[in-house]
């Protein structure tokens, strides 16, 4: 056996432990190890919709985006704040469960046949998500 395999297989029994110990908890159905694509597309959704209502109460000029970050803190915390929390807790949450999600799709060794092109499409993907990241904590 390939040693890349073998640690491979040590992984996946380790992970599956903690699944395993969370379907107790929350059951199988329930247990959010188990959809982790699926909370990933919430979170994505969670930032686009929250975002595009910051982009739309952003001035984007140089000198104005500090300004208007800050309004929106202070100003219209009832909105604005709760949203730019959101919008951050969300982009947080979700680089989190795209990463656990791609350790365990591969663990799982669902790389290879028809999903080969959702790899190759999918983990450069992963370079979008952290530059939107960088230019996040920049604005921020």
């Amino acid at each position: 056996m390939n040693p890349l395999d073998s640690a491979r297989e040590r992984a996946l029994i380790a992970y599956q432990r903690i699944e395993r110990g969370f379907d107790g908890v929350f059951g199988a159905t329930l247990n959010p190890w188990r959809h982790l694509g699926a909370l990933g597309f919430l979170f994505f959704w969670i930032i686009a919709v929250t975002g595009l209502y910051l982009y739309a109460a952003l001035d984007t000029s140089v000198d104005g985006v500090y300004r208007s970050i800050d309004w929106l803190t202070r100003e219209q915390w009832y909105l604005g704040g709760v949203l730019r929390s959101l919008h951050r807790y969300a982009a947080d949450a979700f680089l989190l469960v795209t990463l656990l999600h791609l350790l365990r799709e591969f663990l799982l060794g669902r790389y290879t046949g028809f999903r080969h092109f959702s790899w190759l499409t999918g983990v450069p993907l992963l370079w979008f998500i952290y530059i939107s990241g960088v230019v996040g904590i920049w604005l921020r």
